[in-house]
């Protein structure tokens, strides 16, 4: 499985509810981050991931983290973006 089938992979399950959120966002930034070769994506497929990539970086399930405007991302942000990419991106 290429890096680029693995953020696909990673991004259906959790739209199909079978990865807990934290063990997804560490996964999906340290494929896109470390081991990805971005020429094995389309420009759409980057942009979006590397959107979703910021977000998952910046996942917090904390409460008082949450309050600090813009500096980090709750689960239902990071589910929308993912439901985005899956009804907006054709994946082959």
């Amino acid at each position: 499985m290429t890096e680029r089938e693995s953020l696909w992979y990673l991004i259906n399950g959790l739209n199909n509810n079978e990865y807990d959120i934290k063990a997804f966002c560490s996964e999906f930034t340290r494929i896109f981050d470390l081991e990805l070769d971005y020429d094995e994506l389309k420009s759409e497929e980057y942009k979006e991931f590397y959107e979703l990539c910021e977000m998952a970086g910046r996942f917090s399930d904390d409460k008082e983290e949450l309050l600090i405007p813009n500096m980090y991302c709750n689960e239902k942000d990071i589910r929308e973006k993912v439901t985005y990419i899956v009804n907006n991106l054709i994946h082959e």
